[in-house]
């Protein structure tokens, strides 16, 4: 049997009984925001989150949003509860939510990575009696090939893009995706040139304390002369900058690029599995360090993880939400 404490899904995460809302995509007077993804953040009046993702937050939303900050670690009385945030190896500044009311632990994993980042912290290990899991690539399926690896077809995809007069541009989310292309290039003969909105980003990531390589900013209305690797946010590769750069081929970052229509399906040359969220072997072993009891699992494959999860002996269901991401398989 499940521990009977409450947990809903709302266009967000909500625990009822402790009045407190874990990522809605709503409005609300006080949030509990893991991370500064656009799916994960509305404009609330007030948010609990992180330095680093209040930064980015109204770097991109504006400043009229109230920041009630807590270092990793740090504990808050909301109400009856207690709630602290752990680092959740995504993003800068990205957190795992911990809420103790009642004397249940229920955690709220955000989304999470258990590989070692090269820009941001690394996931903190929390116990938990209640877990909240993402499940974005919860199913057998998705597993991911080492980072080292990846990273070395990209350079090598670069290298031999640029050795036939092409410009290689590399899609990658102006957050956190982009940020470790530039650290995971720093050891590589590359020149690395980022969109502005990149850029920017990374301009902050260097306030923040994060030492990232240089990387220019691309003239998004000069002659481009060459010779470099484009890193671009994948709803900009067909921008008139892009466009700019003359002959070049394209490959896309992102977990989903172990399906072979992803390349397809973005329009761009080839793809590599290179994901700031977990695999499922990652996701399996990240449920079990928690200890927990009790295993809910949202967005993604949600039903497919709560499924693999009982095979394993664990009480695990879904909260049926909306797929986040959602592929199908090919």
């Amino acid at each position: 049997m499940g521990l009977p404490y409450p947990v809903e899904y709302r266009r967000g995460v909500c625990l009822p009984e402790a009045a407190l809302w874990l990522d809605p995509g709503e409005r609300r007077e006080l949030a509990v925001v893991s991370h500064a993804h656009g799916d994960h953040v509305a404009r609330h009046d007030a948010v609990i989150c992180t330095q680093a993702t209040y930064r980015i937050l109204t770097h991109r939303m504006g400043p009229r949003i109230e920041g009630r900050l807590l270092a990793h670690g740090e504990e808050m009385p909301i109400g009856e509860a207690v709630v602290s945030l752990h680092a959740a190896g995504h993003v800068l500044g990205s957190s795992q939510v911990l809420v103790q009311h009642r004397g249940v632990r229920v955690l709220y994993s955000g989304d999470i990575r258990l590989r070692t980042p090269y820009s941001c912290e690394p996931l903190q290990p929390v116990e938990a009696d209640v877990l909240v899991v993402e499940a974005t690539f919860g199913h057998p399926h998705y597993r991911f090939p080492p980072t080292a690896e990846v990273v070395a077809q990209v350079v090598r995809f670069c290298t031999e893009a640029l050795a036939t007069q092409r410009t290689p541009v590399l899609l990658a989310y102006s957050l956190g995706k982009a940020q470790e292309l530039m650290a995971a290039l720093r050891d590589s003969d590359l020149r690395v040139v980022v969109h502005p909105v990149v850029h920017a980003i990374a301009h902050l990531y260097r306030e923040l304390g994060v030492e990232l390589p240089h990387a220019a900013c691309l003239d998004t209305e000069g002659e481009w002369k060459g010779g470099a690797v484009v890193i671009v946010p994948p709803h900009l590769r067909e921008s008139p900058a892009v466009l700019r750069l003359g002959p070049r081929r394209s490959a896309a970052l992102t977990g989903w690029a172990v399906d072979p229509g992803t390349t397809a399906r973005l329009g761009c040359d080839t793809g590599f599995p290179l994901s700031d969220h977990c695999d499922f072997d990652d996701l399996l072993a990240y449920v079990e360090a928690t200890g927990a009891r009790r295993v809910l699992t949202v967005f993604g494959f949600a039903t497919e993880l709560a499924h693999q999860l009982r095979r394993r002996g664990l009480d695990a269901s879904a909260l049926h939400v909306p797929e986040q991401l959602s592929f199908a398989l090919a």
